[in-house]
């Protein structure tokens, strides 16, 4: 499975969405997407250092152009870098960590610091 930095969710009507729901354990995250009358879209996120969600009416608007029910890495990310500045672990589990985004409408922004995101 390769990682990407750039997941599309499969093309369906937005009014599909349903619902979606997180399960992190161990430094892993399992992004859950339902919608109506499919099987859930599951996007896995690999060490993940750091996790944000911001709701649907707190999001910017850049944070929804070009994150549209698709995962994307974050350019120039402050909290990517204020992160790597802070964390004084002598050996690092992680080789590289991304800023990834994904916009849920009606629900919101998740974010992560996360060295892959891969869909299952």
């Amino acid at each position: 499975m390769a990682s990407a930095s750039h997941i599309e969710l499969p093309s369906f009507d937005t009014g599909e969405y349903e619902a979606s729901e997180l399960h992190m354990s161990e430094g892993k995250a399992v992004l859950r997407v339902h919608i109506a009358g499919r099987e859930p879209v599951q996007i896995a996120f690999a060490c993940v250092r750091w996790h944000r969600f911001t709701s649907l009416y707190a999001c910017p608007a850049e944070w929804i152009s070009g994150y549209y029910f698709k995962v994307g890495v974050v350019g120039n990310s402050r909290e990517l870098a204020e992160h790597l500045e802070a964390d004084q672990a002598s050996v690092k589990p992680y080789k590289q960590l991304h800023h990834f985004r994904i916009f849920l409408d009606k629900t919101g922004c998740h974010e992560f610091l996360a060295e892959s995101a891969d869909a299952l």
